[in-house]
């Protein structure tokens, strides 16, 4: 119970410091109008070595506000080996009111296996900074989990993203990124991504999507284990 109270006093604060920041933005006087909005829907095998063969058909709608903001949203339904899986978020980010380009973002994320009454409710806060050619994310997850009926279980668990691009144009891009966390999954910091990632512009309205995902298990140091593989291919539509 007192864990569950100091996890409350955490997604306190960190609603408090982003909705902080909205009212900033509202006191500059800044008018928020819909400057783009997209669907991404993308297909998700993984081979993992304790569950071999999971998949996952995903699908996230993105409405950018003032070109610097934005609010999405996703749901991913698949399965981890035989058993069925739900992911979903929500939430957003705001441009913060400096000379460089950084962000404050909140989400909910939920990850859940019906079969075995798990249920995992993540409320990360993340700052990001976003260069032209490499970004950087720091927050911290207040995670709730809760098995077979169990009373929830909170961590407050460190979320840390590193990207770079490798090669980057209006038509092509490759990006690689070790991160601890992505849209449907925020993990401990030791269990992370290795991610290769292609875009291709087809046009102003359709893009293409690959992706590499390895999974390590262990720590960031030398003593890190694979554990798994997944590919991400899909599709993105602008308007």
């Amino acid at each position: 119970m007192k864990n569950q109270k100091h996890g409350v006093k955490y997604i306190k604060k960190g609603i408090f410091i982003f909705l902080f920041f909205i009212a900033a933005h509202v006191s500059f006087g800044m008018d928020l109008k819909i400057t783009g909005k997209e669907i991404e829907v993308f297909c998700s095998p993984e081979y993992n070595r304790a569950l071999n063969f999971c998949w996952d058909l995903s699908t996230v709608g993105i409405v950018k506000l003032n070109d610097s903001n934005a609010v999405n949203a996703g749901l991913a339904l698949g399965s981890v080996g035989t058993v069925f899986e739900i992911k979903g978020f929500a939430g957003g980010e705001i441009a913060l009111p400096v000379s460089i380009p950084l962000f404050i973002g909140l989400y909910y994320n939920y990850n859940g296996l019906p079969e075995y009454e798990n249920h995992t409710h993540s409320i990360p806060l993340l700052f990001s900074y976003k260069g032209e050619r490499a970004g950087a994310v720091l927050g911290i997850n207040s995670r709730f989990t809760s098995f077979l009926g169990e009373p929830p279980v909170f961590e407050p668990i460190l979320c840390v993203s590193l990207y770079a691009f490798i090669y980057k144009t209006d038509i092509l891009q490759f990006k690689i990124e070790v991160s601890n966390f992505n849209d449907f999954t925020y993990n401990n910091l030791g269990a992370y991504f290795i991610k290769l990632n292609n875009i291709i512009n087809l046009n102003k309205r359709l893009s293409l999507i690959n992706e590499i995902e390895l999974h390590q298990s262990g720590s960031f140091t030398l003593v890190s284990n694979f554990y798994g593989i997944s590919y991400h291919g899909g599709v993105i539509f602008l308007w």
